[in-house]
């Protein structure tokens, strides 16, 4: 009996982890097409072939070599210098990116998201997404 109690909790915890990760993936798509509105810039399927109406060529996800911590400080942060929005609208207030506040980067100061801005949360589900969707396939 309780042999069997221990199997059924662990196929329950089975269950509910799959339900989890679909629930985050799907999180993650909904930020990557609609509220951060990234397909704009990087393409639908991730690849770099966005709107050709948007500000600048985005990376192609595919090929990235950045690690989770990278990816949410790209999301968080931007690319100063470049057209990579940052989504953190606290980003620049401190030295808390790249150890540079507004005043330091000036020109070079990454543009304000087209979208929306994002929370911690989901600046991690976004990356968490753009990771077990995009990198390495």
């Amino acid at each position: 009996m309780r042999h069997q109690l221990l199997i059924f909790a662990l196929a329950l915890l089975l269950l509910m982890s799959g339900t989890i990760r679909s629930q985050d993936v799907s999180f993650g798509d909904r930020l990557f097409h609609e509220k951060a509105d990234c397909q704009f810039c990087h393409g639908i399927n991730g690849d770099g072939h966005g709107d050709p109406r948007s500000p600048g060529k985005g990376s192609d996800l595919h090929a990235t070599k950045l690690d989770r911590e990278q990816v949410i400080e790209v999301i968080r942060c931007g690319r100063p210098g470049s057209e990579m929005p940052y989504f953190d609208k606290y980003a620049f207030e401190d030295k808390s990116c790249y150890g540079l506040s507004a005043t330091d980067l000036g020109k070079q100061m990454p543009p304000e998201p087209h979208s929306t801005s994002l929370t911690k949360r989901e600046i991690e589900a976004l990356a968490d997404y753009i990771l077990t969707t995009y990198k390495g396939k």
